[in-house]
């Protein structure tokens, strides 16, 4: 084996250690009744995204993922909506009351997701900063965590398991319904879904498979009714000898 080979598994094996060992410290900390207590807080300048919630949603996300992995216990969560990130707190009513729980020891961490979101500013953001220091708490910026090995590779293993889930989810889901005679993919060509999700003959396209029958009956090999289908563009599709003698198996015709 050679040695760029050996330094890659034993990298690999190393990671692992890590990433049992930060697993281990997290769960130790979520099962402790002393584990921080942290709020979050999420904002954006645009009402639109305020509107549909896209963005403040995607920052909500981030933010509980951060806490439950830093072993935090999440007060809640405050939103500035359609406020510019350049105004004081004031100005932005979630701002205040994430300073205020700061101030009255509700909780001792603020959970951002990027800097910008706490301001564009760098003065205010630093003036902040100071502010939630003097107070005894601290802000985590979790664009700046995600720097930390440690946390790159939990997140790998999290994303491949919820992989591995999505794959078993799937599975399961064209099992069920295979189990039940019904279509788990779009209707084939002369099929389509009925309202008991059990597929069943088309009549949009009866003339086309009726075509089919008729040449199959006279005959014409498969290659040549897929000739005469794609030489008038028949359905708007692609044909060769394989979707003519789906057609064919699934009418109880000659394939």
């Amino acid at each position: 084996m050679k040695k760029k080979e050996k330094r890659k598994m034993f990298a690999v094996t190393l990671d692992r250690r890590r990433v049992r060992t930060y697993l281990l410290h997290v769960s130790k900390a979520i099962e402790s009744p002393g584990r921080p207590r942290a709020i979050g807080y999420v904002r954006v300048s645009s009402r639109a995204q305020a509107t549909d919630g896209g963005s403040l949603e995607a920052q909500r996300e981030a933010i509980v993922r951060h806490a439950v992995l830093s072993g935090l216990d999440l007060v809640r969560i405050e939103t500035d909506g359609g406020i510019s990130g350049g105004k004081s707190e004031d100005k932005r009513p979630g701002l205040a009351a994430v300073l205020e729980a700061i101030r009255s020891g509700a909780a001792s961490v603020v959970i951002v997701r990027h800097v910008d979101r706490l301001s564009r500013d760098s003065s205010l953001a630093g003036y902040l900063r100071v502010q939630v220091k003097r107070a005894g708490g601290r802000i985590e910026i979790i664009e700046e965590a995600k720097n930390d090995p440690i946390r790159q590779a939990v997140d790998t293993m999290l994303a491949e398991l919820e992989k591995i889930r999505g794959s078993e989810r799937m599975r399961s889901f064209h099992a069920a319904r295979k189990a039940k005679g019904l279509g788990s993919g779009p209707a084939p060509f002369g099929m389509r879904i009925g309202p008991n999700g059990r597929l069943q003959p088309d009549p949009a396209v009866a003339g086309t498979v009726e075509r089919i029958l008729a040449l199959r009956d006279q005959g014409a090999s498969l290659r040549v009714i897929a000739r005469h289908l794609n030489a008038d563009h028949v359905a708007g599709r692609r044909w060769n000898p394989m979707t003519v003698s789906g057609v064919l198996r699934r009418q109880g015709g000659q394939p």
